[in-house]
Parts: C-alpha cells; structure tokens; sequence
C-alpha cells in the first residue's frame, strides 16, 4: 500500500489505517503485536507496512511448511482461532514442533484470549534464537500477568527487556512489568517501569505518566507528573488519577471528596465508612447511605449504594429492606428486590405498589407462578388493579396454564374497560390467542374492538391492520383494500401506515384490480425507498432494489483524528485498553462539531475495527443532514472480518448478505458484544449453543471466551444458522427461529395463512421479532447492493 496522495503528498495516517485495516483487522495492531511483527516479516510498524509485505514475508519466516504460511496468513486475516485449528496438526508432529510453530501457536491463542494455552504453550522452552527470545518472552509475560501469576509475568518481563530492541516493544514489555508490580504492592518498581515506558513512546507518554501517579504516594511528585501532561483528553483523567491514587495510599476521606466531584458520591460513602472506626459516625454514615439509595440516582450508582449497605451491615432493618428493595429493581437487580420485599411486608410495611414492583421483580426473574400470586395481591379497586391484573395473566401464560391465563384477561378487557393500560394490550393478547387457536372469526372481532374501544393508544393502528390481513386471509379482498386505505391515511397510522399501503396493494391485488395494486406498491416505493416494504414492493413490481448515490469512501481530513487513532491503537498494542477506550470516547465526542468530522471519525473508527462506534457517530451524522448516500450507509451498513464472513457464509451454503444484515441487527458488528440474557459475540451465540456447535466442528478445546472472537462467532453462528435454513428454508422463518426459537415458531406456524412467508412475517406475536424479522430482511438487500453480494 502506498501512504501518499494524489501528487506526492503525504496521506493522513487514518487513510493508511483505513487502506491495511480491510486486510488487517484491529486483532492484529492490539496488544503482543511484537510477535505479529517478527513471524510475519519484522514489521516495525504495522500501520505503515503494506499487506503484500504481510503476506510474502510471513512466507519467508515460516519456510516450506505450508501449514505455517496458511497460519500465519490467517492471523493476518483476523482469523487466529482457525490459525490455532491449522497448527494443531504441526504441534503433534514432533518433526515439524519448531519453534517457530510454537511461537506462532502462542499467539494465535493470544488473539482469541486463550491466555492459559499460550502459557502451556511457551513453557520450558528455551528460546536460544535470539531471533524469538524476545517476542516469545512478552509473550510470555503478557500470558502470565492476564493469568494473575505476576511474579511470573515481571521475571519473563525483564528477560524480554534484555531480548529486545524495538522501542514500541520494549515499551509493552516494561508496561507488563509495572502491572505486575503494581499488584505485587511494588509500587515504586511499578512507576519506574511506567515512566521508562513514557520515555520510550513519547507519542502516548501522558498516558503512562498518569500511570505513573497512580501508583506513587508523594502528593508533589504526583503533582509534577500532573503538571507535565499535554494531551487534553489525558488531562481530564487527572481527577481520576488523584482519586484512585488517594485511595490506594490511604486518604479515603481525601479520595471521597475527589469521586464525589467526579459524580461517583455511592464511592465516596464507601470510602468515608471504610475511613471511619466509630460507632456513632458510621451509624450516622449508614443513615447517608440508606438516604441516597432512596433518592433517585443513576443506576449504577445505586447499584453500588446497596452493595455498600450490604457489604458493610449486613442484616437491615425492616425499613432499611423495603428502601433498597424499591431502588433495586430499577437499578436492574430484581433479585435483591425479591428479597428485601418480603421483609418488609413481613414487618407490615410496604404499600400497594410495593406489592407491584415485588411481583414485577419474580416476573423478571422467570418466577411465574410465583409473580401470578403476587399480582394477584394488588386489589383490583387500586390505581394499579388493572395493570397488575393484565400482568397476572402474562405471567400465567408463561407459566403455561393457558386457560387460566385467558380467562384473567378476558375479565381485564371486561372489568377494566377504561384502563387503557391494561384492557388494550388484554384484548391484543386474546386476539393473538385466538388466532394461535386458528379461530380468525374472534381474532378478528377482537382486533376490531381494540381499535374501535381505543383508537388513540398506540395498539390500535396494530390492530387495524391485524384485522384488515385477517380479511384478506378469509376471501374478503375488497373489504380488507378499504381497511387497508383507511389506516394508509390515517393521521394517527404511524409506522403502520406504510404496511398498510404495501397491503392495500397485496389486496388489490387479490382483487384482481392489478393497476390500483401497482401504484399503491410505486407509492411505498417513493414514500420510503429504504423500508422492508419497499423491498417487498420492489419484488412485487420486479424493479431494482434501490440503491443510494454511488460515491466512494473518501472523508475530509481531519489531522487530529488522525493523532487519536494512531494514539488509540498504540495503546492497545501496549495493553492500555482503558487508555484506549478514552481516546476513541474523546474521537466520538469531538466528532459532533461537524457533520464531516463525524463522517469522518465513523470511517476511521470502521477501518481500525469498531465498526459499532461508526455506526453509531454515521446515525449522528443522519440526524445532522448527512447526504444520504452510498458512503453514508456504507458507514450504517458496515462489514467487519469480511473475509471470515464470506468464507464462512458459502463454507454453510448461506448468503454473505443475510448474515452480515442478521449480525447488523444483532450486534452491530460489535464482537464484544454481550446480552443481557448471555448471548456473546458478532451473531449472538449462547454459550451452550456455542459448546454443541464446537463439539460438532471438532474443535479441539473450548471456551465460551472465544464466541467474542470474531471468527469463532462467524464459524458457530453460520452453523447454527445453517441448521435453522435445513429446517426451515424460507428465510422469514429461520430468521424468527435465530430471534425467539423453534417453540415459539413452530406455535407461530399453526396460524391461518402462514404458508405465505410475507403473511407469516406480520402474524408474528412477539413485536420485537416481528421488527427483527423485517429489518433482517431489508439490511440484506442493502447489504447486497453496497457491497455486490
């Protein structure tokens, strides 16, 4: 790759980050790229050398065997755990068990974060070519130190200090040496290696400085060190720096008032209670705490309150339960809620939303039976009767007892017919059963209700069109068009009024009225050319899918983005990820002073591999008149690892497009992304999921870290969606099944009509799969026209 401009000038660096990144993800350019450098060619600096150069030198290192080329060529790619699948034949063979290929194996399981395996890996070797001493020993040290075995990790630290040459790689090494000091209590040791790290890149040497003042107790030499940074965004960390030094020193009350600036007050109490040995004062200090539990405050922050109170005082008064019980659930604990109710009601506290929120915390926590009960406490003469009534029937619907269920919510659509909180989604879930049951007739009487009772709620343009299908399902094609027109025009219609359009056209169609069919159909089309309906209109009509304004990937330049990114990187090559994660933080906030400059950092912030962030800085853009064009929804529609994508979509006989639009919708092509309920990585496995794919596979070892592996994720998500397209092949269903499982949508599947997947697709119940479903769908034909697959 050549790093200049047109003409001869010199290119921004994010230009030639942008141009190596398409062939080397961000794995490569993190943290131990020292080996990357040596096994593929001694690369002194990964953002300037060319792929080529990647390629034709890691055949030089790795010789005639061909398994090491294919290897090291994967780890380039991005793929390490199939680099690790490769070697595991030439690991066997004690002939072909160099060092080199040992090396090489080290740190493909780096990649993938299998610290334990590159220790197994790396131990009792000697390492006499000198060539390898120093790579294979940060190596080492860096397996050691993220293993917690820090003596280890500061003796191999310092024979690589002796081993190598390369500044950037000395650096990471003396940066290992000062982690495992620093956790070892040696802390003079540790700021020593912190500050010769400093000297050594001085390009983030602000960074290491503040290291260096955390662990160093003298309050004026951590004021020097202070007064020596440069870089803003360094800067803004020093109260934070103070903080945590203060605390690690011993001045908590001095450390408190630091967090309490810097909006951490539940932090601050834990230090002044930590600070204070008597009785009177931290009595007074439990009062403070129980207080700010009570108060509104950020989630987090009550999060860290009640585990404070708790730590520190164990058993609570009656009182003290039901505050914390009434913080803890919209703090996102609904466990500690569970709890802390039952003590309190048993003491004869609590109010009636008290009994709600109890019962709405079992919910959470999948304790149907139980949230039933609780429910069922909440009398029905109370402002909350209504709602806790409705959510009876819920929870006994996932309890499974089906007609007890719908028997309490059809007495909530009767008796609590002006509570439009509870009768209107009552009726929708009657509806909804009704039509499970294959009984359209009352689905259909039921719908038409809901929107007759409750035009104003947002149910009701929902409802409008269930009726209106199920019209079209029974023969009824000219009634359902009429239906379908009137809610198209609707003021109140909202994002079902472009169904309703593509509808009209469905029934139109029906009809046999193929020119009124057509032009509603053109009309979705110029109304919202980028919707799931305007695909299916396209298909109807047999046009092009549309496609934006083709132009290319190029931003203005932006020299101080530029600055960030190549200081982004460097830190995490040296381990620094928290370092790192401010800089990208201070790229996204700079990035809102202009429209190009967001354009701009959600490119760069694609080519290093954060593809999440892009889209995120691309959907800013939008909302400040970005021209919608085909660079503008390159950066909406990403592709991350797109090698490994390709490769492992036709390895499964599934089309590259589909998945990358179902990993857009799972994940942003974040690979470490993470669900609340578990699921992992780029396409979302759940870890068991993950374990019986591998097994299948043959994969030698496992470990539910590697499904935030990118490769791994795209190797277990295409089986697993591959097994889904062999079940089921109409895309409509598979992508369901992939959202809310093979029950729900074989249950889905009894509905009348549903042989036809676009009927399927509005028939399903669940909302969130039923925009899942649509949305997976249309990403797939912009995928297919922004990047011709």
């Amino acid at each position: 790759m050549n790093c200049e401009a047109a003409g001869g000038a010199k290119a921004p660096a994010r230009l030639c980050l942008s141009a190596l990144s398409r062939e080397i993800p961000r794995t490569v350019i993190r943290s131990l790229s020292l080996a990357v450098v040596l096994l593929l060619g001694r690369l002194t600096s990964i953002v300037a050398q060319s792929p080529a150069a990647v390629e034709s030198s890691a055949v030089v290192v790795a010789g005639s065997d061909t398994l090491l080329v294919a290897a090291s060529q994967a780890i380039a790619q991005g793929l390490p755990y199939r680099a690790s699948r490769m070697l595991d034949p030439v690991l066997r063979d004690s002939a072909r068990r160099t060092p080199e290929a040992l090396l090489l194996a080290a740190m493909a399981a780096s990649r993938w974060g299998g610290w334990a395996e590159v220790a197994r890996l790396l131990e009792g070797s000697g390492w006499s070519d000198a060539r390898l001493r120093g790579p294979a020993l940060l190596l080492a040290a860096r397996a050691a130190v993220e293993l917690g075995r820090d003596t280890v990790a500061g003796t191999h630290a310092r024979e690589a200090l002796d081993a190598l040459g390369d500044p950037n790689a000395r650096a990471e090494a003396l940066v290992v040496l000062g982690r495992a000091e620093e956790r070892l209590g040696a802390r003079d040791s540790a700021a020593a290696a912190y500050s010769r790290a400093a000297d050594l890149v001085p390009t983030v040497g602000d960074w290491l400085r503040l290291r260096t003042a955390a662990v160093t107790a003298d309050t004026l030499r951590r004021a020097t060190l202070y007064a020596s940074t440069r870089l803003a965004v360094a800067k803004g960390r020093v109260p934070a720096t103070e903080a945590s030094a203060r605390e690690r020193f011993g001045d908590l009350i001095g450390a408190g008032t630091f967090y309490l600036r810097l909006g951490s007050p539940a932090t601050a109490l834990r230090l002044r209670l930590a600070a204070s040995a008597d009785t009177v004062a931290r009595n007074e200090l439990r009062h403070e705490l129980v207080a700010f539990i009570g108060a509104p405050a950020p989630a987090a922050e009550a999060r860290a309150a009640i585990g404070v109170l708790d730590s520190a005082f164990g058993k609570l008064a009656p009182e003290e339960e039901l505050v914390v019980a009434r913080a803890a659930g919209p703090a996102g604990i609904p466990a500690r809620a569970a709890d802390g109710f039952p003590r309190a009601f048993a003491a004869g506290l609590g109010e009636i939303p008290d009994r709600f929120d109890y019962a709405g915390a079992l919910f959470r926590l999948g304790r149907y039976t139980d949230a039933a009960v609780a429910y069922a406490g909440v009398p029905a003469r109370e402002p909350l009767g209504g709602t806790a009534a409705y959510q009876r029937g819920r929870a006994l619907l996932r309890a499974g007892q089906l007609e007890e269920a719908k028997q309490v919510l059809r007495d909530v659509a009767r008796h609590f017919s002006k509570d439009t909180t509870a009768a209107t989604p009552a009726l929708w879930v009657l509806a909804d059963l009704a039509a499970d049951d294959r009984n359209d007739d009352e689905a259909r009487k039921l719908f038409r209700q809901l929107a007759h009772r409750f035009p104003e709620t947002r149910f009701a343009p929902g409802a409008r069109l269930q009726a209106a299908l199920i019209a079209l399902l029974r023969g009824h094609a000219k009634d359902a068009a009429r239906e379908f027109e009137s809610l198209a025009a609707a003021p109140r219609a909202g994002d079902e009024s472009i169904a309703a359009l593509y509808w009209a056209g469905r029934a139109w169609a029906e009809a046999r009225d193929s020119a009124r069919a057509r032009e509603r159909w053109r009309g979705v089309m110029d109304r919202d050319p980028a919707s799931y309906y305007a695909g299916l209109s396209e298909r109807r009509l047999d046009a092009a899918t549309w496609s934006p304004p083709a132009v290319p990937d190029s931003f203005v330049p932006v020299p101080d983005l530029d600055s960030a990114m190549v200081r982004a990187a460097l830190l995490s090559r040296l381990g620094l990820t928290e370092e790192a994660r401010y800089e990208r933080e201070e790229i996204a906030r700079e990035a809102d002073r202009s429209v190009d400059r967001l354009l701009a950092a959600a490119g760069a912030f694609r080519s290093a591999g954060f593809a999440s962030l892009g889209i995120r800085l691309a959907r800013r853009a939008v909302a400040r008149g970005a021209t919608a064009d085909a660079r503008l929804y390159r950066l909406l529609y990403p592709v991350v690892s797109a090698d490994a994508l390709v490769a492992e979509s036709k390895s499964q006989g599934l089309e590259p497009g589909l998945v990358a639009a179902l990993i857009r919708q799972e994940s942003l092509f974040d690979p470490a992304a993470t669900s609340g309920a578990g699921a992992r990585g780029l396409m979302q496995v759940m870890p068991d999921v993950g374990a019986t794919v591998a097994r299948g596979r043959g994969f030698t070892e496992w470990d539910p870290v590697l499904l935030w592996q990118p490769d791994v994720s795209l190797a277990i998500g295409t089986v697993h969606l591959a097994e889904l397209v062999a079940r089921y092949r109409e895309p409509v269903r598979v992508l369901a099944a992939y959202n809310a499982g093979i029950s729900r949508v074989d249950r889905w599947a009894q509905k009348n009509g549903m042989d036809d997947a676009e009927v399927f697709a509005e028939r399903i119940a669940f909302v969130e799969t039923r925009d899942y479903v649509r949305i997976v769908q249309r990403n797939r034909d912009l995928y297919r026209v922004l990047y011709g697959w």
